[in-house]
């Protein structure tokens, strides 16, 4: 199993290659994946007037059928449109082989409204099969369970030690650059909203690490102003997706609330020792995704905190 820094560095390589692929490329990239995963996947070959009979990818077993779109410049319409067309194909070609139809894409922002309304109707029409999503995050956990050498085959050599940089780095340091210069202190700052108090405590951190997200709780605030300013409207549900992969990750790996948070911090900061001002930045940057509920659990309905106990003089 690779370790956690590594995992990090393979989604960077990883979302890379993904950038560069379209068409038959990605198609034959995802192939090679899925066959080095799973020994029960069919790369179903193109030929002559047969053409694939409906199905990009199969596998027998389990009854699933895989259709490939890597278009390189993304048309909804168009894609929504290929969607329906290659269901159509694979029901009249391959009904008897499949249960489970799977939408396999390169879109890095995830599946267009259009394309899932397009799904949603099939569903609708066809209650007996099942339809699935095959995006880059269902992509990086095929490639999490794959081999070393396997991984190095699909995307070439890992580091062999520990690099420096943070690899979610380069996609929030405009906003880090941004609480640099907007965070203030602490005085006259709004108390902690309840439902963040209350998911801090859920999630059992230790008192030092809940102290430290309590500070930078408060500076949640000028994350909002900045993604409320951002040129790019999808920039923040991009880093929060990967965030969020990052953390379902971690917590498979480690039972510690603690160990999960530092983990989410080394993604961002790397193994350089960073200054006090640039590490409670980066607890901010977590923190409103903490907020956001794109990171850690939230505390069931009905959930109440076990007050302290007290003592007795």
């Amino acid at each position: 199993m690779l370790e956690v820094w590594e995992r990090s560095i393979m989604r960077h390589l990883l979302g890379a290659k993904l950038s560069e692929l379209h068409g038959n490329a990605f198609e034959e990239f995802f192939h090679a994946v899925m066959s080095a995963r799973y020994g029960g996947y069919f790369d179903v070959a193109t030929h002559g007037n047969l053409g694939d009979l409906g199905a990009d990818g199969l596998m027998v077993h389990e009854r699933r059928l895989y259709a490939c779109n890597g278009p390189e410049v993304d048309e909804p319409a168009g894609v929504a449109a290929k969607v329906r067309d290659d269901f159509a194909k694979a029901v009249e070609k391959r009904g008897a082989h499949f249960d489970t139809f799977v939408f396999v894409h390169n879109n890095r922002r995830g599946m267009h409204p259009q394309v899932s309304t397009a799904l949603a109707d099939l569903q609708k029409a066809n209650p007996g099969l099942r339809f699935e999503n095959f995006g880059h995050r269902r992509l990086y956990n095929e490639f999490c369970r794959l081999e070393r050498h396997q991984i190095e085959d699909l995307l070439g050599p890992l580091p062999a030690q520990k690099v420096v940089t943070g690899v979610a780095l380069e996609d929030v340091l405009p906003l880090l650059e941004h609480l640099a210069k907007e965070r203030r202190p602490t005085q006259g700052l709004p108390d902690i909203p309840v439902p963040s108090a209350r998911k801090i405590e859920y999630n059992t951190f230790s008192p030092d690490v809940e102290d430290l997200l309590r500070q930078a709780l408060k500076y949640v605030p000028c994350v909002h102003t900045y993604y409320g300013n951002c040129f790019d409207p999808g920039e923040r549900d991009e880093v929060a997706a990967a965030f969020k992969d990052h953390y379902l990750m971690l917590a498979e790996i480690h039972d510690s609330p603690d160990d999960v948070f530092d983990g989410l911090e080394y993604y961002i900061l790397g193994n350089e020792r960073a200054d006090f001002q640039m590490s409670l930045n980066a607890r901010v940057v977590l923190m409103y995704f903490f907020e956001e509920c794109d990171i850690f659990k939230l505390p069931p309905d009905g959930w109440r905190s076990v007050p302290e106990p007290r003592s007795e003089g």
